[in-house]
């Protein structure tokens, strides 16, 4: 149970506001030297209440950044909440008295230096840490590029429980995927229900590295060792660069009708190919991009150890047959 006492303990007392504002009009970004060392009380109390984070930097040199206090508050209304319903009402009062610090995080002129901030992370605790901060903070558009085609089925619920709280707090979620997706039932099932919830998910057969956005003010871009490192990038011409790729991608992608791929769509498929019809005449047939059918074909050629179109189709129509006679 989260007592009385034990949330005013984590609540910041006058010295601690007065430190956080202190910290805010210096940007945000900070360093322990830079804070005084009568001070370091005040930066206890303000860590206990979630209102600033340490975040380790890529070559070992430790910075410390402010948070944002409706997110520190809503952590803690959390806590309450799952306490019971009789909290409801302290956790609203929590919030209420964070907002002298939530007025002036939200007003606050950041200096140059502090809008300019591109910070490396590589160790992947962290990452998702700052990843899960920034969706938190997100207020009206997310973009995603996921690269790689079918995604871990493993991560799919806990994905598709983040786009639910996405689109029921009203945030725009674009996504832009590989091929591979579409084959993949696990991902193309997650990608029919971010659909249905109001996301838009388009397909892109070109190589691409992974991207996220939060309200056009933060880009995300995986390392080149893949999803181990990562570059947050707060430049406001850094990020319209990075915006402007993701538009130019979603552009050229391919809009996508998505549903579990099943094997009775590869019947109609297999006919047509036995008959020796080349991608595009098969694209016009069954009404769908060539780009796409390609796709298909590529990975049924694979299935089935085909080495041409023709052969592919009589394969397939051979193994349909036997099916149905066994």
């Amino acid at each position: 149970m989260f007592e009385g006492a034990e949330e005013g303990a984590r609540l910041p007392d006058g010295p601690a506001r007065a430190l956080y504002l202190r910290l805010l009009e210096g940007g945000g970004l900070f360093q322990l030297a830079d804070v005084p060392p009568n001070d370091l009380a005040a930066l206890v109390r303000l860590r206990e209440a979630g209102l600033v984070k340490e975040q380790p930097g890529r070559l070992g040199s430790a910075f410390w950044t402010v948070v944002s206090p409706r997110t520190a508050g809503s952590q803690l209304s959390i806590e309450l909440r799952g306490a019971g319903i009789e909290l409801l009402a302290r956790a609203d009062e929590l919030l209420r008295r964070l907002d002298e610090l939530t007025w002036a995080y939200d007003r606050a002129t950041r200096p140059a230096a502090a809008r300019s901030v591109t910070r490396h992370l590589d160790v992947n605790e962290q990452i998702q840490q700052r990843l899960e901060q920034l969706a938190l903070e997100c207020t009206w558009e997310m973009l995603m590029m996921q690269p790689g085609g079918a995604r871990p089925a493993h991560v799919l619920p806990a994905a598709l429980a983040a786009a639910r709280d996405l689109s029921q707090r009203g945030i725009a979620q674009r996504v832009i995927y590989q091929p591979g997706s579409r084959r993949d039932r696990a991902t193309a099932n997650y990608a029919a229900r971010v659909t249905e919830l109001g996301g838009r998910v388009r397909v892109l057969d070109e190589p691409f590295r992974r991207v996220v956005v939060f309200d056009r003010e933060v880009a995300v871009i995986a390392g080149y060792q893949g999803d181990q490192e990562a570059s947050f990038i707060e430049d406001p011409v850094l990020v319209d660069v990075v915006v402007s790729g993701f538009e130019r991608d979603w552009a050229r992608a391919e809009r996508v009708r998505w549903e579990a791929p099943t094997e009775e769509a590869e019947e109609p498929l297999a006919a047509l190919l036995a008959r020796g019809l080349t991608q595009g005449a098969i694209a016009k047939r069954v009404g769908l991009s060539e780009r796409t059918v390609a796709a298909q074909i590529a990975a049924l050629r694979e299935k089935y150890d085909a080495g041409t179109l023709f052969q592919l189709g009589w394969v397939m129509r051979a193994d349909a047959q036997s099916d149905n006679q066994g």
